[in-house]
């Protein structure tokens, strides 16, 4: 019997324990009915206190009002409290710049946790597992991807996880379970629908237990997923340096562990990668550089070590200068106290016009002083590893004919300091 399979499952995958308050998802289909009476005739045994959470979406007019209905008329009938959201999914979808599929799954969890219950059931099956495979495989996808619908996620629980939806339905029949039907289940110009209705019953007439074949190639990519997991988190620790992780370290790796350790770190940045983005992060291993994964999100890389970071600063940021002008005599005795208070000291009298400070801009250079070398701030500011999101908010100082210096780096060479000099001009500089 199917109940002794969902049994199975809920004891391989620990998905209750006695006592536990269950939220369950209902939509009044086959699925979902035969969910909730598994979990009715198992309620007394676990002592289990159940409320049913139902969406009416708003899609289907009056077939959803319907719906919802025939879900909290059976359980009215048979004593399980009833709880139902009732969204207008196309429109709000809309105003939220987000597909309707992606904003009324988004809807449904936070009804559904908002029951503060220990599990939260629904009814995904195996046959809904192998469409999400499918449809992931024809979009592109990795070895994670194509795990597909967990059977345990956090305190979701899914106990048809192991059950196609030809056995489900059967059972319902067999049992006696009433259910209704979704008729855009039969609308192929859904991708779902598609695969659901036209390339799995192909693939069956290869195979006719071709899902169950599916369901084994699913079972193999989780254990490498978590296989590949747990190299990579040993990656990641190894590599990391006080700024991200060492892009030498990460290269000695294979690559499927170091993608991997690079989306980790990208996780733990509050960045997500899908499979393009992390072939382009993982390129920077070979370069200096920088790769946009989405807006101002940024992986960095000086050749050393590679980070992720936002740099969407695109603002003019403007500073405040305080200055300072002393004898040459008075600065040297006073040179300590001196560089605590201010940034950078120049020789006065080598400065044309006024002074003042700015951020930089593409092709700024100097000569810093002493060095004999003219280079642009990019390239001294990538020799001081100075982060990408922080150089705009340096002051650069400037004067009539050009820059003078960096605040807390160089002074040019045009204006140094030196024997000859006469007054030395302290400058601090503050962004506004």
């Amino acid at each position: 019997m199917i109940t002794d399979k969902i049994n199975k499952t809920v004891k391989k995958f620990n998905m209750l324990q006695k006592g536990d308050f269950v939220a369950v998802g209902v939509s009044g289909g086959a699925d979902s009915m035969l969910l909730l009476n598994y979990l009715l005739s198992i309620k007394d045994e676990l002592e289990l206190r159940l409320l049913v959470m139902n969406v009416e979406h708003g899609i289907r007019g009056r077939s959803s009002v319907d719906d919802s209905a025939f879900v909290e008329r059976y359980c009215n009938e048979n004593g399980v409290p009833f709880e139902c959201l009732k969204i207008n999914a196309p429109k709000e979808a809309k105003a939220c710049s987000m597909g309707v599929e992606e904003y009324s799954r988004k809807r449904r969890y936070e009804f559904f946790n908002s029951a503060g219950a220990d599990k939260i059931a629904t009814a995904h099956s195996l046959s809904d597992s192998v469409e999400t495979a499918l449809f992931r495989l024809s979009r592109g996808t990795s070895i994670k991807g194509m795990c597909s619908i967990p059977p345990v996620r956090d305190n979701v629980i899914r106990p048809l996880i192991e059950c196609t939806s030809s056995e489900i339905r059967q059972a319902c029949r067999n049992m006696g379970i009433p259910f209704v039907f979704d008729e855009t289940n039969s609308d192929n110009a859904y991708s779902r629908n598609y695969i659901r209705n036209v390339v799995i019953p192909d693939f069956e007439k290869l195979n006719p237990s071709f899902e169950e074949a599916v369901e084994r190639f699913i079972e193999n990519c989780c254990e490498a997923d978590a296989f590949l997991e747990n190299e990579a988190e040993r990656c990641l620790e190894s590599c990391r340096d006080s700024s991200g992780v060492s892009v030498e370290k990460l290269k000695a790796y294979n690559p499927a562990v170091s993608k991997r350790a690079i989306a980790l770190l990208a996780e733990e940045s509050g960045f997500s990668l899908d499979s393009l983005h992390l072939g382009g992060v993982y390129e920077l291993l070979n370069k200096t550089g920088k790769y946009q994964i989405k807006d101002d999100a940024f992986a960095v890389s000086n050749a050393k070590t590679l980070r992720f970071a936002r740099l969407g600063d695109e603002n003019e940021h403007s500073f405040t200068l305080k200055t300072k002008a002393v004898d040459y005599s008075d600065f040297l005795k006073n040179c300590e106290l001196y560089k605590k208070e201010y940034q950078l000291f120049c020789d006065c009298d080598r400065i044309v016009g006024s002074v003042s400070a700015r951020q930089r801009r593409a092709g700024d250079c100097l000569t810093p002083a002493k060095r004999g070398v003219t280079k642009t701030l990019k390239k001294l500011f990538n020799e001081l590893s100075i982060p990408i999101e922080n150089r705009n908010r340096i002051p650069v100082l400037v004067d009539e004919k050009g820059i003078i210096g960096v605040c807390g780096i160089c002074c040019d060479e045009r204006v140094r300091v030196g024997s000859d000099t006469k007054t030395v001009l302290l400058i601090n500089s503050t962004e506004d």
